[in-house]
C-alpha cells in the first residue's frame, strides 16, 4: 500500500504480493476470499498510524509492517502510543538489508497464529461432541482435553467447579481447589460470565458469549472463552478455555502507563509555561498532579535563607479542602511538615510504597500535623526535590490514600522529572518577579508624588505591563505654578524598554521645567518641548497632554482648564451629577505627537470643571487592547467612571484599573485624576503642615 518504486522491487521477493492503493484497502481486506497474512504500509502513505489502525480493525489476524525511507523512529513512537494498534507492528527503514527476511518472518508468524487458532477450534468442537467416554468421576476431563494445548476448566451451568486439565492446574494453581464450589473461588469473575449462558434451554450448539478478560490474583491475566458440552453421564457442562495473556496485558499496561506519564509531563510543562507568577504556577501544578498522579500533594517552596516562602496543599476531595488549608497554615506557621519533605528539600528523593502508623509517627513528629495528614489519608507516599539553577527551591510531596495503587520506582522517577521541570519554571517565575519588581520600582522612582492643595484632591496610579519585566515610557506629573495654578501632564514615549524610560525622564523634565519657568499656556509649552527635542537631538517621540487648571482664579462655578493634546487619548470630565464625557478637540482630532515636527502648530482647548467635578487623564494602555477597538475601550472607561462616580477619588482610580485592566495589561498604564473640592470641603480641610 503506497510503496515507493524501490520498495516495490524489494517486495517482489515475497510470494503472493498484491499492490493495493489506500482507496482499495477496505474493500480488499473485508472482501478477500483468503486470509491476509501480511500488510505492508509503504513510505508514501501520508498517515501510517491511521492505516495501521484500519488494517488491524479489518484484518486482526494479519501482521503489519510500516516502511519509512527516512528515520523510522518518529513513526515508531507514534505507533507505540496509538490506540487500536497491535504490539508487534514492525516499523523499519526500507533501506535495511534484511528487510525481506523480517517481512517473511512476520508473514510466518501470522500463519502460525491462524493454525493455532484452528487447532483450538478443533479441540473445542471435539470436546463438545464427545459423549459417553469412560471417566473416573466428575472431575475427569478425558484424554482429549487433558492433552489440549490450552487450559480447560469444567463447570456446571450453575457455576460449580467440576474439573480441569493439567494446563489449567498449572496456570491457575488449582492443585488444592475444591470441586463443587463456585468457580469464582479459583477464577474471580467467571461466575458472572457463566451466568450469561444460564437462560439457554439447551446446552450443545447454543451461542456462547464473547471472550472475557480476567485477572487471577496479582500474577496471571487470562482470556476466557466458554464452550457448551456434556459430561459422560449426559449432564450439561461448560468448558471454560483460559488463554494466558499475562505478557500481552502487561505490555499493554506498560504502554498505557508510559503514555499516561508522557502526557502528564506534557501537561505539566504546558501548565507551568502558561504563567510567570510563582503562586499561580504552583497552584496550576497542584491541579495537574491531583488526582492524575496522587490523591493529594504538598508543595513547599523555600527562600535563599532556607526559610519557607510558600506552602500549597491540594486534595482531590473538595470535602477535604478545609483540612488542606489547615495543613497549609500549620506548615507555614510552625514549619511542621514531614521528614520526607525536609529530606527532599535537601535534594534526596524519598519513596515510601507503604505508609503505616509507625512510619507516619516517625515521619510527622508534630501531633497536630499528624492528625491532619491522617485525615487527608496516606497509604503510600513519595517526595522529590524542586531544583533551581543555582540551588534547591523546595520539595514536592505526593500521597495516595487507601484503595489506590502504591507508588513504585517508576512513579518516583516520574515525580523527579516533574520536580525538575517545575524547578525550571518556578526559577523563571521568580527571576521574572524580581526583575519586574525592580523595573516597577525604577519606574515609580522617576514619578513624583502630586502636590497637596486645599482646593483640589489629586490621585495618581501607575501599573506596569503584565507581560514585560521592563521599565517603560508612561508618565504622569502634577505641579503648581507661581500664581497658584496647577499643571497636569500625562505622556507615553513610543517604545517599551530602557531607552523609552530614559526618553521619558528627559521629556518629563523638559515639560516640567519649561512650564514652570515660562508659565506659558499648554500649547506654547508643547511647542517649546518640540523645539527642545529637535535642538537637543533627543530622537524621541511621545504622545502627551498638558493641562493647566486655573485654581488661583477658582470661583463658585468651579475652575477653568486649558489643555493641549499631542496625539494622546482625550481627557475624561466627570460632572458632580455623575455623568462623564470625553473632552474632544474642537477640530475633532488631536495634534501631532511630540518629536515629529518641531514647526507643528499646537492647538489650545478650554473647558470648565464644576465644584465636585473630576478631570481624569490616562495613557492608552487603559483603553487599547487586542480584543476590542479604541472606541469600545473609551466607552468602557466612561461607563466605569460613571458607575463609581460617588466613590472617593482613590477608590474611583482603583475601580477603573480593576475593571479595565483586571489582571495587568499588555502595556503600562499611568493615570492622574483631579477632583475640585466644594467650598465646604475646602473649609473643613486642615492646612498642610
Amino acid at each position: 500500500m503506497d510503496p515507493s518504486t524501490a520498495e516495490v522491487d524489494a517486495l517482489r521477493a515475497l510470494p503472493g504480493v498484491d499492490l493495493v492503493s489506500p482507496a482499495e484497502l477496505d474493500a480488499r481486506l473485508s472482501g478477500s476470499p483468503e486470509p491476509v497474512d501480511l500488510v505492508v504500509v509503504g513510505s508514501l502513505a501520508g498517515n501510517p498510524v491511521g492505516f495501521v489502525q484500519r488494517v488491524h480493525r479489518l484484518a486482526p489476524g494479519a501482521s503489519i509492517a510500516v516502511l519509512r525511507e527516512e528515520d523510522p523512529a518518529p513513526v515508531r513512537r507514534q505507533v507505540s502510543y496509538a490506540p487500536g494498534v497491535p504490539l508487534e507492528v514492525l516499523v523499519a527503514s526500507s533501506r535495511e538489508a534484511d528487510l525481506v527476511v523480517r517481512l517473511q518472518q512476520l508473514r510466518e508468524d501470522a500463519v502460525g497464529r491462524r493454525r493455532h487458532a484452528a487447532l483450538l477450534a478443533a479441540v473445542t468442537r471435539r470436546a463438545a461432541a464427545t459423549v459417553g467416554a469412560a471417566a473416573p468421576g466428575p472431575a475427569a476431563v478425558g484424554s482429549l482435553l487433558e492433552h489440549a494445548p490450552i487450559a480447560v476448566v469444567v463447570v456446571a451451568p450453575t457455576g460449580e467447579l467440576l474439573g480441569w486439565n493439567r494446563r489449567a492446574e498449572l496456570l491457575l494453581d488449582l492443585a488444592q481447589a475444591p470441586t463443587g464450589h463456585p468457580v469464582d473461588e479459583v477464577l474471580p469473575g467467571a461466575l458472572a460470565y457463566v451466568a450469561q449462558l444460564a437462560g439457554a434451554e439447551t446446552v450443545t450448539g447454543s451461542a456462547t458469549p464473547d471472550p472475557a478478560q480476567m485477572r487471577v490474583g496479582d500474577r496471571v491475566d487470562v482470556e476466557l472463552t466458554a464452550v457448551r458440552s456434556q459430561a459422560d453421564d449426559g449432564r450439561p457442562v461448560l468448558l471454560l478455555l483460559a488463554a494466558d495473556v499475562t505478557a500481552h496485558r502487561e505490555a499493554e499496561r506498560e504502554r498505557d502507563r508510559l503514555a499516561d506519564q508522557v502526557q502528564l509531563l506534557a501537561r505539566v510543562s504546558e501548565t507551568l509555561a502558561g504563567s510567570l507568577d510563582v503562586a499561580e504556577s504552583v497552584a496550576r501544578l497542584a491541579e495537574e498532579l491531583v488526582p492524575a498522579l496522587a490523591d493529594w500533594t504538598s508543595i513547599q517552596l523555600r527562600e535563599e535563607r532556607d526559610q519557607l516562602a510558600g506552602v500549597t496543599v491540594r486534595h482531590r476531595d473538595p470535602a477535604l479542602a478545609r483540612v488542606a488549608r489547615a495543613a497549609e497554615e500549620l506548615i507555614g506557621r510552625r514549619a511542621a511538615g514531614s521528614e520526607a519533605s525536609r529530606r527532599a528539600a535537601e535534594g534526596d528523593p524519598v519513596l515510601f510504597p507503604v505508609v503505616d502508623q509507625a512510619l507516619l509517627d516517625d515521619q510527622v513528629v508534630d501531633d497536630e500535623m499528624r492528625d491532619l495528614v491522617s485525615e487527608l489519608g496516606v497509604a503510600s507516599a513519595l517526595a522529590v526535590p524542586v531544583p533551581g539553577r543555582t540551588g534547591l527551591l523546595g520539595s514536592l510531596l505526593l500521597a495516595r490514600g487507601p484503595g489506590r495503587a502504591r507508588f513504585g520506582r517508576t512513579d518516583l522517577e516520574l515525580a523527579v522529572e516533574i520536580g525538575r521541570r517545575a524547578g525550571i519554571a518556578l526559577d523563571n517565575a521568580r527571576l521574572y518577579a524580581g526583575q519586574r519588581h525592580l523595573a516597577t520600582e525604577l519606574q515609580r522612582s522617576l514619578l513624583t508624588e502630586p502636590p497637596d492643595l486645599p482646593s483640589a484632591e489629586i490621585a495618581v496610579r501607575y501599573v506596569a505591563a503584565a507581560q514585560e519585566a521592563q521599565v517603560g515610557g508612561d508618565w504622569y506629573d502634577a505641579f503648581s505654578l507661581r500664581g497658584g495654578d496647577m499643571v497636569l501632564v500625562i505622556g507615553d514615549v513610543v517604545g517599551h524598554d530602557t531607552r523609552a524610560a530614559a526618553a521619558m525622564g528627559q521629556l518629563r523634565s523638559l515639560v516640567r521645567g519649561i512650564a514652570f519657568t515660562t508659565g506659558s499656556t499648554p500649547d506654547a509649552v508643547l511647542t517649546a518641548v518640540d523645539e527642545a527635542v529637535a535642538g537637543l537631538d533627543l530622537a524621541s517621540m511621545a504622545t502627551a497632554l498638558v493641562a493647566q487648571l486655573d485654581l488661583g482664579r477658582q470661583g463658585a462655578d468651579g475652575a477653568g482648564v486649558r489643555w493641549s493634546n499631542a496625539g494622546h487619548p482625550p481627557p475624561v470630565l466627570l460632572g458632580p451629577d455623575g455623568r462623564a464625557h470625553l473632552l474632544e478637540p474642537a477640530s475633532g482630532r488631536a495634534d501631532l505627537l511630540l518629536g515629529v515636527d518641531a514647526t507643528a502648530r499646537r492647538s489650545l482647548q478650554t473647558a470648565r470643571i464644576p465644584p465636585g467635578g473630576v478631570l481624569l487623564l490616562y495613557t492608552d494602555g487603559l483603553v487599547e487592547g487586542r480584543r476590542h477597538t479604541l472606541d469600545d475601550g473609551l466607552a468602557r472607561l466612561l461607563g466605569t467612571v460613571e458607575r463609581h462616580a460617588r466613590e472617593s477619588l482613590g477608590d474611583l482610580c482603583d475601580a477603573v484599573l480593576s475593571e479595565l485592566v483586571p489582571t495587568g495589561g499588555q502595556d503600562d498604564v499611568a493615570l492622574i485624576a483631579v477632583r475640585l473640592r466644594t467650598a465646604p470641603e475646602a473649609e473643613r480641610r486642615p492646612l498642610a503642615s
